[in-house]
């Protein structure tokens, strides 16, 4: 069934100057813009005040609208990812070939662990998560990859917000026990979901540095604990996983330092 647009004035409007905003190569004037959207000077004028107070467009000293920062940061953010998803998925296949295992990339938004990739197993049992989902971060090994270089304080404001469910007898619910467990992660450098999400379930996760040193990705490999073993784990996949992390981490790096610095090699 066709889902119905409730149409919102007030809405459409804005979003009409945003367009006209956006599309324009030069800034565009109170005019020019009342002309474009068929509005009146005064209404485009209002929602040009809201606009601009929410940072999505800016007025210039001459009166002169264009986007504002918070459009552009936007934006940027997309790109990222975008260039991050093409950038990560050779290593997810080559991961998924070589262990025969779900294997995933997260990022952290607002808290929690989005998945922006992910390779199914080939095998008839294996672990599934969809591609814009979202998962909590205290009992996944990406969330715990993802939290390795945040403050104490700054997790325990996610765990409190969050909260800290029990989903399997193997989760971690108790703040103490969790940053022991993050003390292990960032020892060893990697992060383990020891069946803490889901019964039967294992996942190793390993962090994706920028060239400021901040996480801001992380890959894991996600199996059967029937197959996945500790062992297997530690021995091989861990190992494997952190090679693939430090050599997208140097690329993620080398592309962002060549992007800050204008295209000119460092």
């Amino acid at each position: 069934m066709q889902r119905q647009c409730l149409e919102v004035q007030a809405v459409q409007r804005a979003l009409d100057i945003l367009e006209v905003v956006g599309n324009s190569v030069q800034p565009v004037s109170l005019k020019e813009l009342a002309y474009h959207t068929a509005l009146p000077k005064s209404t485009a004028y209002r929602l040009l005040g809201n606009l601009e107070h929410r940072g999505y467009v800016r007025c210039s000293g001459d009166g002169s609208y264009q986007l504002g920062l918070k459009l552009l940061m936007m934006s940027q953010r997309v790109e990222q990812a975008f260039e991050l998803k093409h950038l990560v998925r050779p290593f997810l296949l080559e991961l998924n070939e070589r262990f025969k295992e779900t294997v995933h990339l997260g990022v952290l938004e607002q808290n929690r662990v989005l998945y922006v990739d992910s390779v199914e197993s080939p095998q008839p049992i294996r672990l599934v998560a969809e591609t814009g989902s979202t998962n909590a971060a205290y009992c996944t090994s990406l969330g715990k990859a993802l939290l390795i270089r945040h403050s104490d304080e700054a997790i325990r404001q996610i765990l409190t917000a969050d909260g800290m469910q029990k989903r399997t007898d193997y989760t971690i619910t108790a703040e103490d026990a969790f940053f022991a467990a993050m003390a292990q992660t960032r020892q060893l450098g990697y992060a383990l979901d020891n069946m803490e999400s889901a019964p039967e379930c294992r996942c190793v996760g390993a962090p994706i540095y920028n060239h400021r040193g901040q996480a801001v990705a992380a890959i894991s490999i996600s199996g059967p604990a029937t197959r996945f073993s500790l062992t297997l784990i530690a021995n091989e996949a861990a190992p494997e996983l952190l090679e693939d992390s430090r050599q997208i981490s140097r690329f993620l790096g080398l592309m962002q330092e060549s992007r800050l610095s204008g295209g000119r090699a460092l």
